[in-house]
């Protein structure tokens, strides 16, 4: 059974999922917790949300206390809109990924009530999570807002109405409590249609050209899954005259100029990176290339539709590292205009 066990988390580990999956149903009795809680990841990922959501919840029943299983469980949720429950599992987060700590001795806020107070809001995650999360900011009715974010957002979130800012250390940060960003939603038990796109500013005026960005940071494990091969990438640049929105080509300083120069765009085609996130956010056309395996939550199975950035379409693989299907379609569409 063990053998069999380490044979199968090995083929998930692997990306083998039909083979892992073949081989926990053979083996549901032993460690049962561990096996329905693979398999709950195994169905997340390729699209199975109710029968995720069905072994992730009878794995949590095993063992209530696991981070993992109750993230997964989380994450599955939220994909199914079921907010108010997916937030509570989602904070499993803390267990499993790095967080930074708040300022010692403040106070947590828990969804109390905040009039005439000053609450310290820490973003979390990577930048693309950030820039989703923040449309809840203005949503805590404190007085005065504080928001804690990664250096290259400071100037993009600047216009949400908090006082935005990236300090290296909480010395002179002061509030009456504070809060990580992806709490907000969890204790006011709020979903996208509470705090709907577009929420970042898109300069008016005259637009033309589709951007492109085909990069991703760097340090993200989900790259070979979620960025084409220089193969494929040089097959999606020769479908159009696109403007590339890659740092290095731009010129952009941080996300305030990436704005800048997406606000300016008919569209905006990209990978599953934080521009998806900026030009959702900002309500620009935009088709996002998905790998076949669900890497995020805000993004739908059922369609290519997201509720949480209604102006984006999903141009989803086929199979695991299937981008000649991506291409084509991209083209298709490019094509109809």
């Amino acid at each position: 059974m063990e053998s069999l066990f380490q044979n199968a988390v090995a083929l998930q580990l692997a990306g083998r999922l039909d083979e892992a999956e073949a081989l926990y149903r053979q083996i549901t009795d032993y460690r049962p917790d561990q096996v329905q809680a693979n398999l709950g990841v195994i169905y997340r990922t390729t699209g199975r949300l109710e029968e995720a959501e069905a072994a992730l919840r009878a794995a949590h029943r095993l063992d209530p206390q696991d981070g993992h299983i109750r993230h997964s469980l989380g994450m599955t949720l939220l994909q199914r809109g079921q907010y108010a429950e997916g937030w509570g599992h989602y904070a499993a987060r803390f267990e499993v990924l790095p967080r930074r700590d708040p300022p010692p001795g403040m106070a947590e806020w828990r969804g109390e009530n905040l009039a005439g107070k000053r609450l310290l809001v820490i973003a979390e995650q990577g930048l693309g999570d950030q820039i989703l999360l923040s449309r809840f900011v203005g949503m805590t009715g404190a007085d005065e807002v504080a928001l804690a974010v990664a250096r290259p957002l400071v100037r993009l979130l600047s216009g949400l109405g908090a006082e935005v800012s990236n300090p290296q250390v909480w010395d002179g940060v002061t509030a009456d409590a504070w809060t990580y960003l992806g709490q907000i939603p969890r204790w006011l038990e709020l979903g996208p249609a509470d705090a709907p796109a577009p929420y970042l500013a898109c300069q008016p005026g005259p637009v033309s050209g589709v951007g492109l960005m085909l990069e991703g940071a760097p340090r993200n494990r989900n790259n070979a899954l979620r960025l084409p091969s220089p193969l494929a990438a040089r097959a999606i640049r020769g479908l159009a005259e696109f403007v590339d929105l890659s740092p290095e080509a731009s010129g952009a300083q941080d996300f305030a100029d990436t704005a800048r120069i997406v606000s300016g765009l008919k569209q905006v085609v990209t990978v599953d990176t934080s521009v998806a996130h900026l030009a959702g956010a900002m309500g620009k056309p935009t088709w996002v290339m998905m790998p076949a395996r669900a890497i995020d939550w805000w993004a739908n199975w059922h369609d290519d539709r997201t509720p949480w950035y209604p102006s984006v379409r999903l141009i989803r693989q086929r199979q695991p590292g299937d981008w000649t299907s991506v291409v084509a379609q991209l083209a298709r569409m490019l094509e109809a205009g």
